[in-house]
């Protein structure tokens, strides 16, 4: 397949991908109003309550029936997006029966990470009053710090097979590079991908003693030393920068912002619209998932933005740490063919739904670089 029709399928391949989110966007504001609306909430609530009238396991109950019919409800477009589409575009590896057991794996997770939140969330409605969202968006601010430190050792096992990388030049070579950016790395691991996907991928992963270099295998068969070394060289300058706390304080300040717009919603919608007694009547969930969701896709382009322009110090940062341009260039061009990305995507879809540059401009400024 010649470079023309190769990124020919990869914008065919952007779209189908850019329609299935509108489809889920669309799909998950219509079912959030049905179940307010319909008094789905309320019976789904009423049944909770029925079985206990302790208020933490009445919300756990709502909060795993919720998890699972939304898993249930939205399981036909995650068949076709992730396992039908990947493979009619021979980017999978993945059996169905494989497939089904990683979906499985993913809802008992959401399941235990649901609840808990959902619980702490109403917690925080019940006892902390009108300022309710301040104390669930320092919750929010620890558990993604928390997850961030666990996702390397706890989540991704879960999914991946990890081993240490035996190729000893190549774990010389990234260690030595994580000392010249401050890092102290626990080590430097082959992820099994190739079982389940063609795309290449790695990553810098985990917080404090958890740190550590992760390889896919599908990017270690592929690519060659320096330009494995330039893309870890791209991962680590997000460390050099800072861009892991920068991330984190962004993303604590977006989340303090959505859930006092959340209070305003619900207060408006108590008094105006609905018959809730309280803010923390379980019923009224729909609705502040509604407003969550609703300012997430307001902000998603201001957060695709801070991402982006953090994403193109870690280019000038990795050119700088590895002075290998054209291993940067073959790196980025090999991503693209073999993960099928747009080179080239509309400006405005870039904008909206891109935390990362095209790769198009990511390679012609790589082009213009000089060394100092």
């Amino acid at each position: 397949m010649d470079e023309r029709d190769r990124q020919h399928r990869a914008k065919r391949y952007e779209a189908i991908h850019n329609g299935i989110f509108v489809v889920e966007t669309v799909y998950t504001i219509l079912l959030l109003l049905a179940f307010l609306f319909w008094e789905g909430s309320d019976s789904l609530a009423d049944f909770a309550r029925s079985k206990s009238s302790n208020p933490w396991i009445y919300v756990a109950i709502y909060g795993a029936v919720l998890v699972v019919a939304t898993k249930l409800l939205f399981l036909p477009l995650n068949f076709f997006g992730d396992y039908y589409l990947e493979h009619r575009f021979g980017l999978s590896n993945e059996t169905f029966g494989a497939w089904a057991f990683d979906e499985l794996k993913t809802l008992g997770l959401n399941l235990a990470l649901s609840v808990v939140i959902l619980d702490v969330l109403y917690f925080f409605l019940r006892h902390a009053g009108q300022w309710w969202w301040v104390g669930a968006g320092f919750f929010f601010l620890l558990f993604g710090v928390v997850m961030s430190a666990l996702f390397p050792v706890l989540i991704l096992p879960l999914f991946y097979k990890l081993q240490p990388l035996e190729n000893e030049s190549l774990r010389l070579k990234l260690t030595a590079l994580a000392q010249r950016v401050g890092a102290k790395v626990l080590g430097v691991y082959r992820m099994d991908m190739s079982e389940k996907t063609k795309k290449a991928n790695a990553a810098f992963a985990g917080l404090g003693s958890t740190k550590r270099i992760i390889l896919g295998d599908t990017l270690l068969d592929k690519f060659a030393e320096d330009e494995i070394e330039v893309v870890m060289a791209h991962e680590m300058a997000h460390y050099k920068h800072g861009d892991i706390t920068k991330m984190i304080a962004w993303g604590a300040m977006t989340t303090f912002i959505g859930l006092k717009v959340a209070d305003i919603g619900l207060n408006w919608g108590m008094h105006h619209v609905f018959q809730f007694s309280n803010l923390w009547d379980i019923e009224a969930f729909p609705l502040l998932a509604l407003c969550l969701f609703v300012f997430g896709l307001v902000v998603m382009p201001l957060n695709n933005a801070f991402s982006r322009s953090r994403e193109w110090k870690a280019d000038a940062a990795a050119l700088e740490l590895t002075a290998n341009r054209d291993a940067f260039i073959r790196a980025m061009r090999k991503l693209a063919e073999q993960n099928l990305a747009d080179l080239s995507p509309h400006p405005a879809v870039e904008f909206l739904l891109h935390d990362h540059p095209s790769l198009a401009r990511r390679i012609a400024w790589a082009e213009q670089w000089q060394a100092n």
